[in-house]
């Protein structure tokens, strides 16, 4: 385990990573099902899903709670703590203002909605998941 990292934080890193490849390796298995026609996509899309939950979750929790900590313990209290937290991640707030409406336009239009608005609030979901995770990833890098 790093030196800087907590048992959290740690185990939320290695679930994350394995359940990542899970994923990855699911939505390699939906394209080659998908390409070669067999129309046995749906059981590797739906892993996919449930892998990027399962390495994203966790990991997502340690790291609120952590920042949400460390927040508090510069601002001298809880109370303090977001204007703490909004001047040390305001980008990565922002992003999570952004997904979050994002969420919402997506399953506002999921039945009988506008499906370009629906589509369009999905590419900007993953956009913002993937702009999180490279960051994480360069984050992570840095502290070994």
């Amino acid at each position: 385990m790093p030196p800087r990292m907590s048992t959290a934080a740690y185990v939320a890193d290695r679930a994350f990573r394995v359940f990542g490849v899970i994923a990855l390796v699911s939505l390699l298995l939906t394209f080659a099902s998908l390409g070669t026609g067999i129309g046995a996509w749906r059981v590797p899309f739906v892993a996919a899903h449930l892998a990027t939950l399962l390495a994203l979750a966790p990991l997502g929790v340690v790291l609120a709670v952590e920042a949400i900590a460390q927040a508090s313990r510069e601002a001298g209290s809880l109370v303090a703590a977001p204007a703490a937290l909004a001047r040390r991640h305001g980008f990565v707030l922002l992003l999570l203002a952004i997904i979050t409406v994002s969420i919402a336009v997506s399953l506002a239009n999921f039945s009988g909605g506008q499906r370009w608005l629906r589509s369009t609030a999905n590419y900007v979901s993953v956009v913002i998941i993937l702009t999180l995770v490279v960051r994480y990833l360069r984050s992570a890098r840095g502290s070994r």
